[in-house]
């Protein structure tokens, strides 16, 4: 957790798994095309995270159940915004 809110990454943004990607926090189980975009973008943002474990994340794979989800950014101030949303 130490590591965690170091990155800036608070306790309604936490999952499972953190990562550091060229200086962005990605926390969770964040869609690999969402972490491209990211970078390629480069917004003055922290990071994105998937808070929690929602089913059919990647990782997260549960036949065709999936639950409806949002990637979250979240900046140096601890604002939130959709950066994208997944709904099944």
């Amino acid at each position: 957790m130490a590591f965690k809110q170091e990155h800036g990454i608070t306790d309604d943004l936490a999952s499972c798994h953190t990562a550091i990607i060229d200086g962005y926090a990605i926390e969770g189980h964040v869609p690999g095309d969402d972490i491209k975009r990211l970078l390629a973008e480069k917004p003055d943002i922290k990071g994105i995270a998937v808070p929690g474990m929602p089913v059919g994340t990647p990782g997260m794979e549960m036949g065709n159940k999936k639950d409806s989800y949002s990637v979250v950014s979240f900046d140096k101030q601890g604002q939130t915004k959709v950066f994208k949303q997944y709904s099944f």
